[in-house]
C-alpha cells in the first residue's frame, strides 16, 4: 500500500496550486488519483462575454462590446475564437477519450456572434473531440438579438438547442431590469 500526499488547494491563495500542475494529464492518471473504470461522459461550456448592455443584476463575466452604434461586426470574434481553440487544444490531453454528449454556448450574449463564427466554434470542436450522436448544443440568446434567419443559420451550424433569456413579458419590469428588448420582442423570440 503507498501514501499518497494530498495538495490542499486554496484558490485565494495560487501558491497552493504549485503541486497540482492543471495542464499535465500525468497529475491526473497518477497513481493513487481517481481511478474510473472508464472516463465519464464531458460537458463543453464555451463563454462568450459580450452583450449589447451590461444588466445591472447580471454578475456573469460579460462586458458591453461597444459604444452607442456599434454594431455585432465590431466584437473582436476570430480573435476570441482562435483563443478559444488554442485553449481546447492545450487542454485535450486531460480530456482525451472522454465523449461530449453537451456543449453550452453562454455569455454574455452568445446570439451576437455571426452564423459563421459559431460554425466555426462547433466545427472546431467536432475537428478536436467525439461528439455523442445525440449532443446537445445548447446557446444562450437575448431576445433583443432575435432574428429568425439569423437562428435558422444558428441551427444549420448545429444548434439544436436555445435557452432565450426571457425573465418577463411586463414593460416595466423589463425598463426595472435594464433589459434592451421588450414584450413583444420576448414574445416573438419565445414564438
Amino acid at each position: 500500500m503507498s501514501i499518497v500526499r494530498i495538495h490542499p488547494v486554496n484558490a485565494a491563495d495560487p501558491s497552493t496550486l504549485a503541486g497540482a500542475p492543471l495542464r499535465d494529464p500525468q497529475w491526473y492518471h497518477r497513481p493513487g488519483a481517481l481511478s474510473l473504470p472508464a472516463p465519464p461522459p464531458l460537458s463543453v461550456y464555451v463563454h462568450l462575454p459580450w452583450c449589447l448592455k451590461k444588466c445591472p443584476y447580471c454578475d456573469f463575466n460579460s462586458h458591453e462590446y461597444g459604444s452607442v452604434g456599434a454594431t455585432p461586426k465590431d466584437l473582436p470574434e476570430q480573435r476570441y475564437l482562435d483563443a478559444v481553440r488554442a485553449d481546447l487544444e492545450r487542454s485535450l490531453p486531460i480530456v482525451w477519450g472522454r465523449t461530449v454528449q453537451t456543449i453550452f454556448i453562454g455569455g454574455g450574449t452568445p446570439s451576437l456572434f455571426s452564423p459563421d463564427g459559431i460554425a466555426r466554434l462547433l466545427s472546431d470542436l467536432r475537428m478536436l473531440l467525439p461528439l455523442a450522436a445525440d449532443c446537445e448544443i445548447t446557446m444562450e440568446a437575448n431576445p433583443g438579438t432575435f432574428e429568425k434567419d439569423r437562428f435558422r443559420a444558428f441551427a444549420q451550424a448545429g444548434v439544436n438547442r436555445l435557452s432565450i433569456g426571457v425573465q418577463t413579458f411586463d414593460e416595466e419590469r423589463l425598463r426595472t431590469h435594464g433589459r434592451v428588448h421588450d414584450g413583444a420582442q420576448a414574445r416573438a423570440a419565445a414564438e
